[in-house]
């Protein structure tokens, strides 16, 4: 059996201790792993200087998603990673990868308020401080994952985001108008929205599925969806062996676009 790759495209914050659990869920299965798990090293997060521009960010996207597609594997983006990646799939001169969203930050950002909110850079500034607070922490950490305080990865979790420079400036350069740009990118990038699954927790306290509604409506799309009932925002962090056996039958299934 051929192994593929499945790039993962994280969202903002990411860092590689998000996937610590995966990848030792992964290497516990029996036989052969199904797959290998590559990490977007993206420039922004986890200490890597900060793009100049959105657009030098989905270059860096674009090059592994194009070794990826070269190779037959899938993408996987998750959060506002999943816009970056969609983003970085209409400037791909070659095969498109198949690509799969879970817990997707989209179109949605046109409306709700935390977004505009965000593009102040005061507020951008006062976020970076809150997720530096134990007390934004501990209520972060409760609500939007399953794990207690006390876990391991917590704290190289909450490490990501002090290590992203990129955070704030995702904010500013995603607004409607460069929205609305990308809609013709896309449309105009011949299989640009095809291939393209959807998974979504049922308990994601992150981002609601209203999120994918939105998105099909304003790009004319109608993309398959999965839902998983158990599933909250981070299902590499709460639940790694579901996760990676559930991957492992997505890989089965997903062929190249």
């Amino acid at each position: 059996m051929i192994q593929r790759t499945l790039l993962f495209v994280g969202g903002n914050g990411h860092s590689a201790s998000r996937l610590i659990a995966a990848r030792d869920s992964l290497a516990a299965l029996e036989g052969a792993p199904p797959f290998t798990l590559e990490d977007a090293a993206l420039p922004g997060f986890e200490g890597r200087p900060r793009p100049a521009s959105l657009d030098a960010l989905l270059d860096a996207v674009a090059g592994p998603m194009a070794a990826c597609a070269e190779s037959g594997g899938l993408v996987y983006a998750t959060g506002i990673g999943a816009l970056l990646a969609l983003a970085a799939r209409a400037r791909l001169p070659g095969p498109l990868p198949p690509l799969l969203l879970q817990g997707p930050v989209l179109w949605g950002l046109r409306a709700r308020w935390m977004p505009r909110l965000m593009r102040l850079s005061a507020v951008r500034a006062m976020a970076l401080r809150l997720f530096a607070s134990t007390r934004f922490q501990r209520r972060f950490w409760r609500t939007k994952t399953d794990l207690p305080w006390e876990h391991p990865l917590r704290a190289p979790f909450f490490e990501g985001y002090a290590r992203c420079p990129a955070f704030a400036d995702l904010f500013h350069w995603i607004t409607p108008f460069w929205l609305r740009r990308l809609e013709d990118a896309l449309r105009a990038r011949a299989g640009a929205l095809a291939g393209v699954r959807v998974w979504w927790g049922g308990r994601d306290p992150v981002v609601g599925i209203a999120e994918l509604h939105v998105t099909e409506q304003a790009l004319g799309v109608s993309w398959p969806l999965r839902v998983f009932p158990a599933w909250a925002h981070y299902p590499m962090l709460d639940d790694p062996g579901g996760w990676v056996r559930a991957l492992a039958a997505e890989m089965d299934e997903a062929d190249p676009a």
